[in-house]
């Protein structure tokens, strides 16, 4: 009987302590013990009073080297860099440059893209509306200028949305139409689903571009990453401040023709569709499943598939894993990634920028650890 009480306790024991190896290692480095030849890290929705969401940036980032995450290949944000300066965006730009150099001293802060939002006038540092092949993906820049988030109370917003959508759709119909079947990742600030945030239609006429990527979405693997939101009652449906929705999962997409509070149809998802994860602010999270927990995004590219990761600054936070329809070759595994005609609005113009506002950046950050 004392034998027999031995080996049960023995048994139960070795139980525990592996199941805590295997916690302790998928929360924390495991995360990347594989190694992917791509990593890209998403974020959006800095507008905080001062530099709030710019430290908590860098310190997921920071939680992120620690857990041996490699240098990221680019780093995508999806808009939104202040909430004063009349939105002037270059501060906040610079800062998340700070930031990115302080945890990654070799890296090269160009990888950080920035869009524009909708609190973001148009500004020198910012990068067109438009496709552009990043080696070992192509990243389609979507503007809140091209895609506005006030559509239902803005005059002439479908005729820019038609036109967003068929420009999307010319330049899918050329990577399909070359037999290039890299992958394709759509960065925005306004998401496509439907919301509740303005009651005549916040995002209107998404659908214009939910079907253009739907469509290529059967051919090609299609990542959607969008902000804006910060969680709040409009996106308590698809898990608040932290979603993921893989293809195959129905999506409500609003319909222009029935504004309301049911305003929207049910589809099908044929794409990937994530936000980027939001370091600013997210609020008023009113169901059981959703969170409002700040977090840093990071696509892990394999041969097979993705891995869609969230972090806060306590760690892991969440994974997600889909599967590609497209096998990634050698020659796409080992491109280098990064675009070397990828031009900003006006490349003097921020250059002229950065020589002024660095080390003003620089200065206030001093000061902001002298005063703790």
């Amino acid at each position: 009987m004392y034998n027999k009480l031995k080996k049960f306790t023995a048994l139960v024991l070795s139980l525990i302590i592996a199941l805590s190896i295997s916690l302790t290692g998928f929360a924390g480095g495991d995360m990347f013990a594989e190694e992917a030849y791509a990593n890209v890290v998403t974020f959006s929705d800095c507008q905080t009073y001062g530099p709030g969401a710019y430290n908590y940036f860098g310190k997921v980032l920071r939680v992120l080297s620690n857990d041996n995450m490699p240098e990221p290949d680019s780093l995508l944000c999806g808009g939104d860099y202040t909430r004063v300066l009349y939105d002037y965006a270059t501060p906040g730009m610079i800062q998340l440059r700070e930031q990115y150099t302080k945890v990654y001293p070799e890296g090269n802060p160009d990888d950080i893209i920035c869009i524009q939002g909708n609190h973001d006038l148009k500004v020198n540092g910012f990068y067109p509306t438009g496709m552009y092949d990043m080696g070992t993906y192509h990243l389609y820049i979507l503007n809140e200028d091209q895609f506005p988030w006030d559509q239902g109370g803005t005059s002439g917003s479908e005729a820019i949305v038609k036109k967003t959508a068929a420009d999307i759709k010319s330049s899918l119909d050329r990577i399909i139409g070359s037999g290039d079947r890299r992958p394709v990742i759509i960065l925005t600030h306004v998401p496509l689903h439907f919301t509740s945030r303005k009651s005549y239609g916040d995002n209107l006429y998404s659908s214009y571009i939910f079907s253009v990527l739907n469509e290529a979405a059967q051919t090609l693997d299609i990542i959607f990453l969008f902000g804006h939101n910060h969680s709040g009652d409009y996106d308590d449906y698809i898990g608040g401040s932290v979603n993921y929705m893989a293809p195959g999962s129905s999506i409500r997409i609003p319909d222009y023709k029935n504004r309301g509070a049911n305003g929207y149809t049910e589809e099908t998802l044929n794409f990937t569709y994530t936000n980027c994860g939001y370091v600013g602010y997210a609020e008023n999270h009113k169901t059981s499943t959703s969170t409002n927990v700040l977090t840093v995004g990071v696509i892990r590219f394999f041969s097979d598939r993705f891995e869609i990761i969230k972090y806060s600054d306590k760690g892991f936070f969440r994974s997600d894993t889909v599967q590609r329809i497209n096998a990634a070759s050698d020659d796409e595994m080992q491109a280098e990634t990064g675009c070397a005609n990828l031009k900003r609005n006006n490349e003097s113009g921020w250059e002229t920028e950065k020589s002024i506002f660095e080390p003003l950046v620089r200065l206030f950050y001093t000061i902001l650890g002298i005063f703790g």
